[in-house]
């Protein structure tokens, strides 16, 4: 009986793990993937610098906003969305977390709170060796926090998209 339980406690935390770990909607984490897909599809990415398990305002966010079929319609069509996410209670993978930890350094003046939402695109430049030299960022002018609806969150976000094409 005892080992019984050991089994279905495991199993039962092994689940919470998988799912919780799991990435919602078209949420990308990792930095390379996203890189490559904005290039790809021509598209800004959309960063959302979260604490997914302590962050009231974040969970708000996620709740009024990115968890809506209107903003997922909208997101797919116009943007690579990128999650960075900093757990103080959760499992994270280390490379994610390095990754976000060096995201957050770059973006530094920019993310002094959770959440914050950026819009960017990214040039990478190669050196004479064909290897990569350094990441240019070209911040959209302007952020984005909390918003209380996806229409409201979309006109911002569209206005900034908008005003930095090229």
């Amino acid at each position: 009986m005892y080992i019984k339980k050991i089994l279905i406690y495991c199993l039962f935390s092994f689940c919470f793990f998988v799912s919780h770990g799991q990435n919602n909607n078209d949420w990308l984490i990792q930095y390379e993937e996203v890189y490559q897909k904005s290039i790809s599809e021509n598209k800004p990415i959309l960063a959302n610098f979260t604490g997914s398990d302590w962050c009231g305002w974040c969970k708000k966010l996620k709740k009024a906003v990115f968890d809506t079929e209107i903003f997922k319609k909208w997101a797919k069509e116009n943007v690579i969305l990128f999650e960075l996410d900093y757990p103080r209670r959760s499992a994270q993978d280390p490379e994610i977390k390095i990754q976000n930890e060096q995201l957050r350094q770059t973006f530094q003046q920019y993310v002094r709170g959770y959440p914050t939402v950026l819009i960017f695109k990214v040039e990478r430049t190669f050196g004479e060796d064909g290897k990569r030299d350094k990441d240019n960022i070209e911040l959209y002018a302007g952020k984005l926090g909390y918003m209380p609806t996806p229409s409201s969150f979309i006109e911002k976000a569209s206005n900034i998209i908008e005003a930095n094409k090229k």
